[in-house]
């Protein structure tokens, strides 16, 4: 099992393409140097069509940072480098009429393409 963080943004930023450039640019360059890292994921909404009558979500990212264990991620938000990456997340421009949560999961895979369960 692995661990993931994720950071859900809702609203509209003042500056899209501003917003999305300094997260993979800036932002995610710090989230890198997090100790014990997999991975840096952003889950970009689209519009799909369920038949079902489902609750759908508004968002305008969802990110995922991905790690072993709730060890490893308790040791990158304890390490130095996430108050370097706190202290940018000033840099980002606005997000109007939002929000921003934070949410730690364990991740049990219960099947995937080519590995059954």
């Amino acid at each position: 099992m692995t661990v993931s963080y994720m950071i859900r943004y809702v609203g509209e930023p003042e500056d899209a393409d501003r917003f999305f450039n300094h997260y993979r640019t800036q932002h995610a360059a710090i989230m890198r140097e997090y100790p014990g890292i997999r991975a840096c994921k952003l889950h970009h909404p689209v519009s799909w069509d369920d038949p079902v009558a489902v609750n759908k979500d508004q968002i305008l990212v969802l990110a995922e940072l991905v790690f072993d264990s709730i060890e490893a991620l308790n040791a990158a938000l304890n390490a130095p480098v996430r108050q370097q990456s706190r202290a940018d997340f000033l840099n980002f421009p606005k997000i109007i009429g939002g929000e921003i949560r934070h949410l730690a999961v364990e991740t049990e895979v219960l099947f995937s393409e080519g590995n059954p369960q």
